[in-house]
């Protein structure tokens, strides 16, 4: 994989990591939300919340503004609502899309239900989430949209505020995915801004560690870390040890991206600290992934090898395809740069296929676009061209800009160029910038 790449895949992770559980808290606190309903402690709510404890430690999805939907006095709403969470959930958990697809059609079916604007604004974000899950942006930020303009009608300003602030988060993420990096920015800072006026640390922190994803893709690393050693404080203040082991792996992320390798390390073995006396196999592994680019990076292919594999075990220990999927690719990427093409292919190939299963576009993407380096490698350049255009389409489908797609489309130019006769490239050896996927 060319140097672009080593950024690109290291800012992937970045992004993989923020919020993966802090979410799943946000929810747990909205199911115990700001006073007592009677109908809080029912049988049914308590199913529900006990079923997001379980997940909260493996979910991974935006921020998520929930208002009073498991209270809700509607008994249908309320129950619509429940079963659509669940199925919401659980497609978290799996990365199962088709989970989320249910969710979308049960969600649909419980807005006309709803009965005040803070419950419809906040069944558009739950929606625009599975939406933006299996990779449907175009529909996720028109859920975003409608949610925005239902918050200048809810009452009070502090619940207002809340479903704007998650709206405009969620759109923020969505508008990173699409390259449009200068409007994801805007809308971080609208997020961060909205939420310390309410006096929410939870979603600041968050905030923050979302504003400096941005300034990373952007290559603004001194703004990038600026943003997530606020976000480590603002999650030290709260006492939340998921949140500061998520910003503690971003600034590890920074680091390697500046080459300060052992910072990046010190950073990682942290989060490691952290996370092991709680159990949290999640952010371990996504630690273990990143140590193991630290190591590739160094150039100790043996280290690298190992620690991408204890996050492989972990994420099939969890059942997370799609942290197992970058875990392949890893390997695959150690096996080309080793000179092992046939091993190399036949992971990235099955990481493309785990891709496949749980539907992610940007994923399968940018995995085709691995693979067609390989085919060329090979000397099957009609291959890498087909490769490329695949994961061009999928780009394209997705709206993605920026330097993934772009450099798909010099590639593709380049080969298209050379014709049919161009001769295997064999670099696997000597190349020093081939980074496999980001754990």
């Amino acid at each position: 994989m060319p140097a672009w790449a080593v950024a690109a895949t290291i800012l992937g992770a970045i992004g993989a990591v923020v919020t993966i559980a802090w979410c799943a808290w946000v929810a747990v606190r909205a199911f115990r939300h700001r006073h007592d309903p009677p109908l809080a402690t029912k049988p049914d709510i308590d199913a529900v919340s006990e079923q997001i404890k379980v997940l909260e430690e493996q979910v991974s999805h935006p921020p998520e503004y929930l208002d009073g939907l498991p209270e809700a006095v509607n008994d249908t709403l309320r129950a619509a609502y429940q079963e659509a969470r669940v199925l919401q959930l659980e497609g978290y958990q799996a990365q199962n899309a088709e989970r989320h697809r249910e969710a979308v059609e049960q969600f649909t079916r419980a807005l006309p239900l709803a009965e005040t604007d803070s419950q419809r604004a906040a069944l558009h974000i739950v929606r625009g989430n599975s939406l933006d899950s299996i990779g449907d942006w175009s529909a996720a930020m028109d859920d975003y949209q409608a949610a925005l303009r239902l918050s200048q009608d809810i009452s009070p300003p502090e619940e207002a505020n809340s479903a704007r602030a998650a709206a405009l988060g969620d759109l923020g993420l969505v508008y990173r995915r699409r390259g449009d990096l200068e409007q994801a920015e805007e809308l971080q800072k609208q997020c961060l801004e909205i939420n310390r006026r309410i006096n929410n640390r939870s979603g600041e922190a968050t905030a923050a560690n979302n504003l400096g994803n941005v300034y990373a893709d952007r290559g603004c690393l001194e703004r990038a870390e600026e943003q997530y050693k606020q976000a480590l404080e603002a999650y030290r203040r709260i006492r939340e040890p998921l949140g500061q082991a998520r910003a503690l792996g971003n600034l590890g992320n920074v680091y390697s991206l500046r080459g300060d390798l052992k910072r990046a390390e010190e950073h990682y073995s942290q989060v490691l600290e952290i996370c092991r006396p709680i159990d949290d196999r999640m952010d371990q592994a996504n630690a273990f992934g990143n140590l193991g680019n630290v190591y590739y990076l160094r150039g100790d292919l043996k280290q690298a090898e190992e620690h991408y594999r204890q996050a492989l075990e972990l994420f099939r220990r969890i059942s997370n395809p799609l942290g197992e999927a970058k875990q392949l690719g890893n390997l695959g990427g150690i096996y080309a740069r080793r000179g092992d093409l046939d091993r190399a292919e036949e992971h990235q190939k099955q990481a493309l296929g785990m891709f496949r299963r749980i539907e992610d576009p940007l994923g399968q993407a940018n995995q085709l676009a691995s693979l067609s380096l390989l085919a060329e490698q090979r000397g099957r350049p009609e291959e890498a061209r087909r490769l490329l255009r695949e994961a061009l389409a999928l780009y394209e489908r997705m709206g993605a800009g920026g330097e993934g797609p772009d450099t798909v489309r010099a590639a593709l130019r380049r080969l298209e160029e050379a014709g049919g006769e161009e001769k295997p490239r064999h670099r696997a050896r000597k190349q020093k910038d081939q980074e496999p996927p980001a754990g």
